[in-house]
């Protein structure tokens, strides 16, 4: 799911992160999206395999996303205009838990689960977690599991006490406290480039599931 120039041009883009050096690379950016995207849609099928809800999904509407190479410039002053990578995902619908993959030099991770959900959404995974947080204890404990994601779930948005509705002294506490629950598995760029990385994806995302499937179950509260 990797062009073969896919590391050569990000990494000119890097010391060239301009649209006039871009513009005339076009055609090349777009061939490298084209591979990336076509290695999604292919995991998707695959992850529909051992997701229900990816594939009940995929029978609606198109379940994969590549994100834009430009970046939003409405919120930051900076004037690279260019992301340095190639990203998107398999989602398993609305707010559903999603399958991330994203590429670039010395910036390769998948990962996924569910990212700042609605509000009614956070409520409902919190009202999960407070009463089955061994659950979700147990998953992120497994050996398998930590292997995979080492560093367990993001701290990346939380708040700093307790959530209104539940008490500092919950047992889930830590969990609580989160706005995002998601994790990530990091890949070298040998790694990204080798024969076997769509298999080795895939397998992360196998292993991933199990926390989806738990998330999943807030669905059952809204």
């Amino acid at each position: 799911m990797i062009h073969p120039d896919f590391f050569p041009f990000f990494r000119a883009l890097e010391q060239n992160n301009s649209k006039a050096w871009f513009n005339p690379r076009k055609a090349e950016y777009k061939a490298i999206r084209q591979v990336f995207e076509e290695g999604l849609d292919e995991m998707a099928v695959e992850i529909a395999e051992f997701d229900d809800r990816v594939e009940r999904f995929l029978d609606d509407v198109k379940a994969v996303k590549v994100f834009r190479i430009y970046k939003d410039s409405r919120f930051s002053k900076s004037e690279v205009a260019l992301k340095t990578n190639i990203s998107g995902y398999v989602t398993s619908g609305p707010e559903g838990p999603f399958y991330y993959v994203q590429v670039g030099p010395d910036d390769c991770f998948v990962g996924g689960g569910i990212y700042q959900p609605s509000s009614a959404l956070l409520q409902a995974i919190r009202e999960e977690v407070a009463e089955s947080y061994e659950g979700l204890t147990e998953i992120l404990a497994d050996e398998e599991f930590k292997t995979m994601f080492p560093e367990g779930l993001s701290s990346e948005y939380e708040v700093k006490t307790a959530p209104r509705g539940f008490s500092v002294d919950d047992p889930a506490i830590a969990y609580l406290r989160k706005k995002s629950f998601t994790v990530r598995h990091h890949f070298t760029d040998e790694e990204a480039m080798s024969d076997d990385f769509y298999e080795q994806v895939i397998r992360v995302f196998e292993v991933q599931h199990r926390l989806h499937r738990y998330l999943a179950r807030a669905f059952g509260r809204m």
